[in-house]
C-alpha cells in the first residue's frame, strides 16, 4: 500500500486515450543535476571562508587602484635607472621573451601532440595497447599543473627561457593532444579505406584522405594554444624569473600600479591582436573566402539585408515603408530645395503620426481587453483565433499581433528577394565569366598557405634561436634525479591527515580547491549570463550590445592570475581571492559563448508567445530559455573543469593554499609531501574530467555511459515485475509494453487512492478496508481480506520473477553457445592454413563476438 501511495504522490499526470496509457518522460537527470548543483554550491560557499564585507568595502580602493593603473608617465618610464635600464625597454624586452617562449613552446608541443594523438586513435593505429598508452600519457600530463614542470626542469636547465619553453611545450602537448584526438575520432575514415582498396599505400591514403579533414583544425588548435600560453605563461615564467608576468607581479608587489597597468595594457593588446590575426587566418586563408569569385559582392548584399532585418518590427516598418515611400518620390521627381525640405518635414510628420497611431492602437486593445475581462468570467472569451498563426490571440494583443505578422511577412519577403537578387547577379556574373577570367581569379591556395607556413616556420626558427640553451652541472642533474625519486616516494600519511611538515592534508586541500572552483564558477556563471544577454544583438539594442561586447572582450583578455594579483589589495591572500579571480575569468569566457548562443535563438517563437498575452519576462522564460539551456549548461560544465585545474596555478600568487603549498614543498625540498599532493591532484582532476565528459556527452548527444545504461536495464528488469503484476491483478492479463505498463501502474494508483478516499468518507471505515474495497472495484473482483490481496500479488510476482530469470538465463546460455561456436570456427579456419591471412579470420571473430554481445544487450533490455 505504501509503495502505491508514494507512486501516486510522486508521478506526473498519466493520460488515458482509447484504453491506452501514456505518461510524460521522467525528468530524473534534470532534477538530479539541479539537486547536485545546489548541494555543491552550498558546500562551496560553506567550506570557503568568505570575505564579502571586506571585498565590497574595498571597492573605492579598487577604483583608486584602477585610476593609478591608467596614469602613465612615459617620461618617467623612459628615464634610465642606476644600471642604465629604462622601464619601457624592460617592458618590451619581457614582452618579446614572453612571445618567443610561447611561440616556440606551442609549436614544439603541437608537433609532438599530432603523432601521439594519431597513435591514440584506434581508427589509425589498430593496437589497443599503444592507443591506451598514449591516452594515459596525455591524461596524466593534463592533470599536473603546468608550473610544476618548470620547477622540475629548472634542475636540468636552470632558470632560463629553455626551462619555460619546455614546460610550455609539455603543457601544450597535454591540452592539444586531447583536442586533436577528439577531431581525429570524428574524421570520415571511409575515404581512407576506399583509397586503400584502390591500391594506395597507407601513407598516401592518409595524406590524401585524412590530412585535408584535420589540417584546418591543426592550425585552429595551434592558434588557440598560442593565445592560452601567452595568457598564462607568467605563472610558469615566474618560476624562472622571465617574461612579462614576472615583471607585472614585481611592480604590483612594490605598489607601482602605473607600471603594472601599462604592462597589463601591453598584454591585453597582444591577446586582442592575436584574436584578430586568428580571425583573418581562419576566414581568408583556411576558408579562402577572398578568392571565391564574386563572394565579396554577394556577402556585401547579404550583410546589408541582414542588417536591415535586425531592426525591431516598428523601426523596420518605418524605414522600409514610410521612409522608402518618400525616398522614391525624391528619386523619381525633380524637386527644388524648398520642396525637398517640405518633403522631409512631411516624412517626419508621417513617422510621428504613425508612432502615435501605433501606440494608440495598442492602448485601445488593452482598454478593450480590460472591459471584456471585467464582464466575461469565462477566460476563453478573452481570446480570438488567428488564422495565420493557427493559435488563439489575447484581445489586448490583437493589433500588435497583426502588425508583427505583417512586418515578419515583409521581412521574409525582403530576405527571399535579396537571395533571388544575389542568385540573379551571380548567374549574370557566371555568364560574363570567361575561361581567362576564371583562371585569373582561381583560388591560389598554395600561395597563401605557403606564405603562412613560411611566416610560421620563420617565426619558430627566430624564436627558437633566441632561447638560452643551458645545461646544469652533473652534480645538479644527479640531485634533480634524486629529487624525482623522492617525489615518487609519496608521503601516504599526508594524504588524509596533516603532519609535522604538512599543515593541511591533501584531502582538505583538494576539497578547498573544489570549493574555490565551485564558488568562482557560480559567481562567473551569474555575471556571464547577464552580460551575455546584454551583449546579444537579438536581445538588446545593437549599440548597447556593441558596448558590452567591447567590455567583455577586455575582461576576457586579462588572465585570471592577474585578477588574483589585483584583488590581493582588496581581500588579501587566500582562497577567497582565488574564487573572485576565477569568477572574472569565467565571466570573460562564458559571456562570449552565451552571446553566440543568444544570437542564434529563433525570435519567431517569442513573437508567437507575445500574441498569447505573455509579458517580456514570460516570453523570455518560455521562448528563449528552452532554446539555450542545454548549450549553456554544457559550457558551464566545460568551464568548471578548466577552473578546477586553474586553481592550483593561482596559489602561486597567493590565491589558494594548494598551489602555494605545492611550490613551498618543492622549494623547501619536502619532496615526499610534494609527490603526495601531485598524486591527489592527478586523481581528483581525472575524476572531475571524467564526470564533466559524461555530463557534456549526455547533454549534447543524449548518450549515457555504459555503467548507467547497465543500471537502468537492471532497474527496469526489477520494475517490469511490479508493473506486469499490477496488470495481471487489474486486467487478468498483460497486454501493454513496458512504458504503457508503467503509465498504467501510475494511473491505477491515482484512481485507487481517489476511490479509497471517496469510499472512506461515504462509509466511515478504516483506510485498509476502504483500500481493499477500492482495489476490488478497480480489479472487477472481490478480495475478502487484505492478506488475500497481498498473497495474490506475491504469487503473481513470484511467477513473473521466475519466468524473467529463466528468460535471462536462456539468452545468456545462447550467447555463450554462440561465442563457443565462433571460437571453434576460428580455430578450424586457422588450423586449415588455407589462407595465410589469419588477420581476416580474427577480425571476423571479433565482429561476430561484438554482434552477439549487442544482441544479448538488446534482449536483456527487451521488456515487451
Amino acid at each position: 500500500m505504501l509503495k502505491r501511495k508514494l507512486n501516486s504522490l510522486t508521478t506526473r499526470e498519466t493520460f488515458k486515450i482509447n484504453n491506452r496509457y501514456a505518461q510524460p518522460p521522467t525528468k530524473l537527470f534534470t532534477w538530479l543535476m539541479i539537486i547536485i548543483a545546489i548541494i555543491l554550491t552550498i558546500f562551496g560557499f560553506m567550506f570557503l571562508k568568505n570575505s564579502w564585507e571586506e571585498f565590497f568595502s574595498s571597492f573605492s580602493q579598487l577604483g583608486d587602484t584602477i585610476k593609478e593603473m591608467l596614469k602613465w608617465d612615459f617620461k618617467k618610464f623612459s628615464t634610465p635607472n642606476s644600471f642604465g635600464d629604462t622601464f619601457l625597454g624592460k617592458a618590451f624586452t619581457s614582452l618579446g621573451s614572453t612571445l618567443i617562449m610561447s611561440f616556440s613552446g606551442t609549436i614544439i608541443g603541437v608537433a609532438i601532440a599530432i603523432p601521439v594523438a594519431m597513435c591514440s586513435s584506434f581508427n589509425i593505429i589498430h593496437n589497443k595497447f599503444i592507443n591506451n598508452l598514449c591516452k594515459t600519457i596525455m591524461a596524466l600530463l593534463r592533470t599536473i599543473p603546468a608550473f610544476t614542470f618548470a620547477l622540475i626542469l629548472i634542475g636540468y636547465f636552470g632558470q632560463t627561457t629553455l626551462s619555460v619553453t619546455i614546460a610550455i611545450a609539455i603543457f601544450t602537448f597535454s591540452i592539444t593532444g586531447k583536442l586533436f584526438l577528439e577531431r581525429i575520432e570524428h574524421v570520415n575514415f571511409k575515404i581512407y579505406s576506399a583509397m586503400q582498396a584502390t591500391g594506395a599505400s597507407k601513407m598516401r591514403s592518409f595524406r590524401s584522405a585524412i590530412v585535408p579533414q584535420i589540417s584546418h583544425n591543426i592550425l585552429s588548435i595551434t592558434f588557440y594554444s598560442l593565445e592560452t600560453n601567452i595568457r598564462y605563461i607568467a605563472i610558469i615564467g615566474g618560476m624562472s624569473s622571465v617574461g612579462i608576468g614576472e615583471l607585472i607581479q614585481n611592480n604590483i608587489d612594490f605598489q607601482q600600479w602605473d607600471r603594472a597597468g601599462f604592462l597589463l595594457f601591453l598584454l591585453i593588446m597582444v591577446v586582442l591582436i592575436l584574436e584578430i590575426i586568428i580571425y583573418f587566418v581562419k576566414n581568408f586563408i583556411l576558408k579562402d573566402k577572398d578568392f571565391i569569385l564574386d563572394f565579396k559582392e554577394r556577402e556585401s548584399m547579404l550583410s546589408n539585408t541582414k542588417k536591415r532585418l535586425k531592426k525591431t518590427n516598428l523601426k523596420f516598418y518605418i524605414s522600409e515603408v514610410i521612409i522608402q515611400k518618400y525616398k522614391k518620390i525624391k528619386e523619381t521627381t525633380h524637386l527644388s530645395k524648398a520642396e525637398k525640405k517640405n518633403l522631409k518635414n512631411k516624412q517626419k510628420e508621417e513617422v510621428k503620426y504613425f508612432k502615435y497611431q501605433h501606440k494608440n492602437n495598442i492602448k485601445k486593445d488593452v482598454l478593450h481587453f480590460e472591459t471584456v475581462k471585467q464582464t466575461e468570467v469565462n477566460s476563453k472569451k478573452w481570446f480570438v483565433y488567428n488564422d495565420i498563426l493557427k493559435q488563439n490571440v489575447r484581445l489586448d494583443k490583437t493589433y500588435l499581433t497583426k502588425f508583427n505578422i505583417e512586418v515578419e511577412s515583409m521581412k521574409s519577403k525582403l530576405y527571399q528577394e535579396s537571395k533571388l537578387e544575389i542568385a540573379k547577379k551571380h548567374e549574370e556574373y557566371l555568364k560574363e565569366l570567361t575561361t581567362e577570367k576564371a583562371l585569373k581569379s582561381a583560388p591560389k591556395k598554395w600561395i597563401k598557405r605557403a606564405i603562412l607556413y613560411t611566416v610560421l616556420i620563420a617565426l619558430f626558427i627566430y624564436s627558437f634561436s633566441k632561447i638560452n640553451f643551458h645545461l646544469e652541472s652533473e652534480a645538479t642533474i644527479k640531485q634533480t634525479n634524486s629529487n624525482i625519486k623522492s617525489i615518487l616516494n609519496i608521503s601516504w600519511n599526508s594524504l588524509f591527515s596533516k603532519t609535522d611538515v604538512a599543515p593541511y592534508s591533501v584531502i582538505y586541500l583538494l576539497f578547498e580547491t573544489l570549493s574555490i572552483a565551485i564558488v568562482g564558477t557560480v559567481l562567473g556563471v551569474i555575471m556571464a549570463y547577464i552580460l551575455g544577454l546584454l551583449s546579444a544583438e537579438t536581445i538588446v539594442n545593437i549599440y548597447v550590445a556593441k558596448v558590452f561586447v567591447i567590455i567583455t572582450s577586455i575582461i576576457r583578455a586579462v588572465p585570471t592570475y592577474i585578477y588574483a594579483i589585483i584583488f590581493i589589495s582588496l581581500v588579501g591572500l587566500g582562497p577567497f581571492n582565488g574564487a573572485i579571480a576565477l569568477a572574472m575569468g569565467t565571466t570573460g569566457m562564458l559571456t562570449k559563448y552565451n552571446r553566440e548562443i543568444f544570437e542564434d535563438v529563433n525570435l519567431k517563437i517569442s513573437s508567437q508567445l507575445q500574441a498569447t498575452g505573455l509579458n517580456s519576462l514570460q516570453r523570455f522564460r518560455y521562448g528563449i530559455i528552452p532554446q539555450t539551456t542545454s548549450s549553456i549548461i554544457s559550457y558551464i560544465i566545460y568551464r568548471f573543469d578548466i577552473n578546477f585545474k586553474e586553481v592550483s596555478s593561482l596559489g602561486i600568487v597567493g590565491a589558494g593554499n594548494l598551489g602555494y603549498l605545492l611550490s613551498t614543498y618543492f622549494n623547501d625540498q619536502l619532496f615526499n609531501e610534494f609527490g603526495a599532493l601531485l598524486f591527489g591532484i592527478a586523481l581528483f582532476t581525472l575524476l572531475i574530467e571524467y564526470i564533466a565528459t559524461i555530463l557534456r556527452t549526455k547533454l549534447n548527444q543524449g548518450v549515457n555511459p555504459k555503467f548507467i545504461d547497465y543500471l537502468i536495464i537492471e532497474i527496469k528488469n526489477k520494475m517490469y515485475i511490479k508493473y506486469k503484476a499490477n496488470e495481471y491483478l487489474i486486467n487478468k492479463k498483460a497486454i501493454y509494453s513496458y512504458d504503457e505498463s508503467r503509465a498504467f501502474y501510475s494511473y491505477i494508483n491515482k484512481k485507487l487512492f481517489e476511490l479509497e478516499k471517496q469510499i472512506r468518507k461515504e462509509n466511515g471505515i478504516s483506510h485498509k478496508e476502504a483500500y481493499l474495497k477500492a482495489f476490488s472495484r478497480l480489479a472487477n473482483t472481490t478480495f475478502e481480506s487484505y492478506e488475500e490481496l497481498s498473497s495474490r500479488y506475491r504469487l503473481i510476482t513470484y511467477k513473473l520473477t521466475k519466468d524473467r530469470i529463466d528468460y535471462l538465463n536462456s539468452i545468456k546460455l545462447d550467447y555463450k553457445e554462440n561465442i563457443k561456436q565462433y571460437k571453434t570456427t576460428l580455430k578450424e579456419n586457422l588450423d586449415k592454413k588455407i589462407d595465410t591471412n589469419t588477420k581476416y579470420f580474427k577480425i571476423e571473430y571479433k565482429k561476430s563476438k561484438k554482434n552477439a554481445k549487442d544482441i544479448l544487450k538488446y534482449k536483456r533490455s527487451s521488456l515487451a
